[in-house]
């Protein structure tokens, strides 16, 4: 994660826990939703870090 943020990947790995829950208790649908939203949030906080280092 381009971010670095201790704070945001501790967010995400309960974020990615509860989903993995999910799963298990086979409500498919709410955790597919849970999967899209999570790698959409990610990507742009990738994507807002890239391109905060280049203009420095």
């Amino acid at each position: 994660m381009a971010s670095g943020s201790k704070a945001f990947s501790l967010i995400m790995l309960i974020f990615y826990a509860i989903l993995l829950y999910f799963v298990f208790a086979d409500k498919n649908m709410i955790a597919m939703y849970m999967m899209a939203i999570g790698m959409f949030v990610e990507a742009l906080v990738n994507c807002v870090c890239t391109f905060q280092s280049k203009t420095k």
